[in-house]
């Protein structure tokens, strides 16, 4: 069966991948490398990569800042080389959430270093949540600050419906949701204890069944959420999908595909070193990508059915894809669904 769409991902701290779902390879080989700066945000538009927010030296001190540069990289030109577009962004985040919105480009949330926290040369407004570049005017815009937040602390963040992000903390029990099309907060409840992950005594509700715990709260605070129908999805090591419903406040576990995938993680249920990464195709179909081996990939392509008060996932297609890679082994870092 062809399932059509593109995954991006990096590995390591710069090698970026494609995965065509349409053909798959038996080996992956990077499109682009970027090794001057580490921890970056990016984002793919019509094959080329925008890269922002990475960690870089300053002039070789051993002291580090976050860079403002904004480059861009066409993976279709083999002669390609990374473009300048901009170097004048107005927040020092990095590994900030990027993605594109009609002709502009979003940099959202992220985290800062002490170091250029306390710089107060640069003057940077660390209240506001994220910014904007207009690929027009070729200017830098602020998202409008939200009453009540005014001290900004780093969220995880995720695309709904194209147009609404969300910014969630399993360990901090807040979600809050922004609608890039009206350019305005969603002003919704935005506390969210059920969706604690943080404290192993306390027991969500929808999470009675769950063994792994901890392997959750570190997949869940540490890889994007796929967010469909509002709810945010994890697949975790115990290879059941997890999903927390803002809308009803609860968590719903899934059946296991550890029996039916033709691969496995020799992880153990409460630990986990290497987070699944996942990603959305349609309502009903998401795209899982983990580590197998140091040269290893596994693949799943999931089909999900959520009701409203059940959780069931089956397999569609599992395999593995060999990985070319200079890095000393496969470390996924973050990626995206074309």
């Amino acid at each position: 069966m062809v399932y059509p769409g593109v995954i991006y991902f990096v590995n390591g701290l710069h090698e970026y991948f494609k995965i065509d779902l349409e053909s798959l390879p038996d080996k992956l080989s990077p499109i682009a490398n970027f090794t001057t700066e580490n921890s970056p945000g990016w984002t793919v538009i019509d094959e080329c990569i925008y890269f922002i927010g990475g960690i870089k030296e300053v002039n070789e001190t051993k002291h580090f800042t976050v860079s403002m540069n904004f480059t861009k990289y066409n993976t279709t030109n083999p002669n390609s080389t990374w473009e300048l577009i901009s170097h004048n962004r107005n927040l020092r985040w990095y590994m900030p959430f990027v993605f594109a919105f009609g002709r502009k480009i979003y940099v959202i949330s992220g985290y800062r270093l002490v170091s250029d926290y306390y710089d107060r040369k640069d003057k940077v407004d660390w209240t506001y949540w994220g910014e904007y570049y207009n690929l027009d005017s070729q200017t830098w815009h602020y998202l409008p600050k939200l009453e009540g937040f005014e001290t900004f602390s780093a969220f995880r963040t995720a695309l709904t419906d194209k147009t609404i992000i969300v910014f969630y903390s399993v360990g901090g029990s807040v979600l809050l949701l922004y609608d890039v099309a009206k350019e305005e907060w969603i002003h919704k409840e935005h506390h969210h204890p059920n969706m604690y992950l943080a404290n192993m005594v306390f027991h969500p509700n929808g999470l009675e069944q769950c063994h792994c715990r901890p392997a959750l709260f570190s997949v869940a605070n540490n890889t994007t959420a796929v967010v469909c129908h509002s709810t945010l999805y994890w697949l975790n090591n115990d290879l059941c999908l997890y999903g927390y419903d803002y809308v009803q406040k609860r968590w719903f576990q899934s059946n296991s595909l550890r029996a039916e995938l033709s691969w496995s993680l020799s992880l153990q249920l409460e630990h986990i070193v290497y987070s699944p990464l996942m990603f959305y195709l349609d309502d009903e179909t998401f795209v899982a990508i983990c580590r197998v081996t140091h040269k290893e990939l596994g693949i799943a392509i999931i089909e999900v059915q959520r009701k409203p008060h059940s959780l069931n996932v089956s397999l569609k297609f599992s395999g593995a894809l060999l990985i070319d890679t200079e890095c000393f082994g496969i470390t996924l870092s973050d990626g995206m669904a074309m």
